[in-house]
């Protein structure tokens, strides 16, 4: 089994970035592949794990097709791209552990997975540590341990040893080693420097402009000369010339030493000619070649550096069996929710609505005492008294523009503000398709918002019976005789509508988030598109409605105070008592009532376009 480009090729703008780029990594490879930066490696490497589309080609993993099994490659594929993404507020174990489950581990078996994996990168003591608080040589760690989840036939690790010191360095060479040695693992390193490779990798591939110009076995890339070495004594100046009488070229090299062209000496007589001339022998071992030297060769066409054979595919021919684990779709969905709840910041934020219709509650409930109170000292001729039913209709007209708004705002940062902290790519990398991504997200910010809309619900209703009861609409005189109005069993039918008719204008409200989100490259910008969104559609009611097609906008359908056409208006009108009052969007569309319709068509076209976005976009 192995990993296998075929034929890549990508165009970003006037820029060749890929060009006809074929890799092959055999199983139990360490593969590296190298040269400058700009050269192409990461962009292959992005095209290998499925966040970057390639114009041409295909990625075959273990014989799947991963354009069209994009799960079961995900399943065999651990990477780590470039600068390492995680939630800051969260401790390396958390982070670990969310991503296990998303990965298919039941809990406890994530909680062994992420114990073994921090071991492995060597921060099983820091791991209760906020990510935020990590240095960048601990978080080039975690993101080599979230790699690691799941124990992948093949590892992907971009320049793995950024930001690490000289002994974290070796450690992870040594881990990379072991990885390959005793599990198996294929492992495909890029980095711009031949010598960090050289020592670890069997196999390497040179890129340059795009183009892969070699793919070779390590032993042949390096045999420039058998006789070529590099020598650094103490005095490199003397040593010069003492190699100089025993009939070895020196050549001083910029970073210290010396280049050796021993002719017919061998390393042994330099070695007791440098000793014996009492100098300090500090190194002499074989020269490692310059990327330049590699491409210059390459072009003069120098035998054993000829380009390798594209690889062939092996098709669906000799299939493992499938290793992605199952529902997918629930996987995300808990990934989302537990992302977005873990601490107290959500929860309050979720819960403000409710907050504000309690607070809204509550100054009615002084009005109608201060004006009952006015009635009974004959400072006005008679008062309505407030009921239950009326004050849902305007504690509801208060909290629910705000629920929308938070809900587009949550929505669009389930996108645009995971990709902004680079842990939209740590998503993406596990084994789930982008549409299931989406609607995973979708399905779990939902959740969130229709919860939040039942707390306030609850609220509400417990609030405003505690308050004034729901019964009959009366107007009370002076004399303390009641007059009726309006029934409660009239108005007990409508209420439930009532609370019912927001649910279809915030499910679109959210998808319109979503779909800002998915527009955006950062959180801040997903916000401001999803509010933007929301004020402008509002504010287009004005001329929507001299055209007579005010009813396909959103903000018909929920409180506004540009006019309010919802049916929370139209039940508040009925609650208090005006027989006249008409709901201006009762019709129906389809068959189904347009205050239900026209913001389900909305979502649906939402999400539809936010999975068509998601689905072609590049992620980072």
């Amino acid at each position: 089994m192995s990993l296998e480009l075929l034929s890549i090729s990508r165009r970003c703008g006037d820029q060749q970035v890929l060009d006809s780029v074929s890799i092959h990594v055999r199983a139990g490879d360490c593969y590296g592949l190298i040269g400058h930066n700009g050269a192409g490696k990461t962009s292959a490497l992005r095209v290998a794990l499925g966040l970057t589309r390639p114009d041409s080609g295909a990625v075959h993993v273990d014989g799947f097709d991963a354009r069209a099994h994009p799960r079961e490659a995900r399943a065999r594929l651990g990477a780590l791209i470039e600068t390492p993404g995680f939630h800051g507020h969260l401790d390396a174990r958390a982070n670990l552990a969310l991503l296990a489950r998303l990965q298919g581990f039941a809990p406890a078996a994530a909680g062994s997975e992420t114990e073994r994996v921090l071991g492995l990168v060597g921060l099983g003591e820091v791991g209760y540590k906020r990510v935020r608080d990590f240095s960048q040589g601990m978080r080039q760690r975690l993101g080599i341990a979230q790699a690691l989840l799941g124990s992948p036939a093949h590892v992907l690790l971009d320049e793995p040893t950024n930001g690490l010191d000289p002994e974290g360095t070796a450690e992870v060479r040594a881990l990379l080693a072991r990885l390959v040695r005793i599990d198996g693992v294929s492992v495909l390193i890029s980095s711009h420097r031949l010598d960090e490779v050289a020592g670890l990798c069997n196999r390497i591939g040179v890129m340059r402009q795009g183009k892969l110009v070699v793919e070779a076995e390590t032993s042949a890339l390096l045999a420039l000369s058998p006789a070529r070495l590099v020598l650094a004594t103490d005095d490199d100046a003397r040593a010069a010339r003492v190699l100089a009488e025993l009939g070895v070229r020196t050549t001083p090299l910029a970073a210290g030493g010396l280049a050796l062209e021993l002719g017919s000496r061998s390393p042994g007589e330099v070695a007791r000619c440098v000793v014996g001339a009492g100098l300090e022998l500090a190194r002499l071992g074989a020269d490692v070649p310059a990327l330049e030297e590699i491409y210059l060769r390459y072009a003069r066409g120098e035998r054993g550096l000829t380009q390798t054979p594209a690889a062939t595919s092996t098709g669906s021919a000799g299939k493992p069996r499938h290793r992605s684990p199952p529902r997918p779709l629930a996987r995300v969905l808990r990934y989302e929710l537990a992302r977005t709840f873990a601490g107290w910041k959500m929860p309050a934020l979720l819960a403000s609505p409710a907050l504000v219709a309690a607070a809204s509650i509550a100054l009615e409930r002084g009005r109608a005492t201060a004006e009952a109170a006015r009635v009974a000292r004959g400072e006005l001729a008679s008062t309505t008294a407030l009921t239950g039913f009326s004050s849902v209709a305007s504690a509801l007209g208060t909290s629910l523009p705000l629920l929308a708004l938070i809900g587009a705002g949550l929505a669009s940062q389930a996108i645009a503000g995971e990709l902004g902290r680079g842990t939209l790519r740590n998503v993406l990398l596990r084994p789930a398709t982008r549409a299931e991504v989406v609607l995973g997200k979708f399905l779990a910010g939902t959740a969130a918002t229709l919860g939040a809309y039942l707390v306030l619900l609850l609220v509400v209703l417990s609030a405003s019976a505690a308050a004034f009861g729901f019964g009959d609409l009366v107007e009370i005189l002076p004399n303390g005789q009641e007059f009726p109005l309006v029934s409660a069993a009239e108005l007990r039918p409508e209420l439930v509508r009532a609370l019912l008719a927001p649910l279809p204008a915030l499910l679109a409200f959210f998808a319109l988030g979503f779909l800002a989100g998915s527009c955006t490259r950062s959180a801040t910008g997903g916000l401001g598109l999803a509010i933007g969104a929301l004020f402008g559609l509002d504010l287009a009611r004005a001329a929507a409605r001299g055209l007579g097609f005010e009813g396909w906008l959103l903000s018909a359908y929920l409180p506004s105070p540009l006019g309010d056409t919802s049916y929370t208006a139209y039940f508040a009108d009925r609650a208090q008592g005006i027989s006249n009052a008409v709901f201006e969007y009762g019709s129906s569309w389809a068959g189904v009532p347009r205050d239900c319709a026209y913001p389900l068509l909305w979502a649906a076209l939402c999400i539809g376009l936010s999975v068509l976005l998601l689905g072609r976009r590049s992620v980072p």
